[in-house]
C-alpha cells in the first residue's frame, strides 16, 4: 500500500471532507476562521474615567477584555477626549442658550440648517451643513458661537488638540 502523507498548509485547518474527492486526488483544506480580535479574549490595558470623573491607569494587561472593561481606552488622551464628550453633552443639554441636543427630526430635514462646531485638521474650526451629523451641532450660528467662546478648553480636549 502506498501512502501519501500531506502537510496542511499555513492557515488551514486541515481538509475538507466535504469538498474533497479524495478517490480523484482532489484536496480541499478548510480555511482557519479568524476570531475577531474583541472575541479572542485579550488582555488589555489603558485609560478609563473613574466614578469621580479622574483619568485612572491600569496597565500591564491586567484586565480581560470583555462586557466588564469596554470603558477602557487605549490612550490616555482618548480617555481625556470621552471625558471632555459628557460634559459637553451635558452643557449643551442643560444650558436653555444652546437649545438642546439637534433632534433626529432635525437631523433628517435636509431643509434645517445646523450650526457645527468640528476639527479641521490640527484647529477647533466652524460650519453649518444640512445633512453631516456632528456632536456639537446647534441650532443657530449664534448658539455655536457662544458655546465655541465658552468652551474652548473642552472642545479642544474633546477633539485631542491638546
Amino acid at each position: 500500500m502506498n501512502e501519501i502523507k500531506i502537510q496542511v498548509p499555513e492557515g488551514f485547518d486541515g481538509i475538507d471532507e466535504e469538498k474533497s474527492d479524495l478517490k480523484n486526488g482532489i484536496i480541499i483544506f478548510k480555511e482557519k476562521k479568524q476570531v475577531p480580535w474583541r472575541y479572542s479574549n485579550p488582555r488589555i490595558s489603558g485609560y478609563f474615567v473613574d466614578d469621580i470623573s479622574q483619568i485612572r491607569t491600569c496597565s500591564n494587561n491586567a484586565y480581560p477584555y470583555g462586557n466588564q472593561n469596554q470603558n477602557i481606552f487605549a490612550t490616555e488622551k482618548q480617555a481625556k477626549s470621552m471625558l471632555a464628550m459628557a460634559q459637553l453633552s451635558q452643557i449643551i443639554a442643560n444650558d436653555e442658550r444652546f437649545g438642546g441636543p439637534i433632534t433626529d427630526t432635525e437631523w433628517q430635514d435636509d431643509n434645517v440648517r445646523k450650526f457645527v462646531v468640528r476639527r479641521y485638521k490640527n484647529k477647533v474650526d466652524t460650519d453649518w451643513f444640512h445633512q453631516y451629523h456632528h456632536f456639537l451641532a446647534f441650532h443657530t450660528k449664534e448658539q455655536r458661537d457662544l458655546f465655541l467662546q465658552e468652551n474652548e478648553d473642552l472642545i479642544r480636549q474633546y477633539f485631542m488638540l491638546d
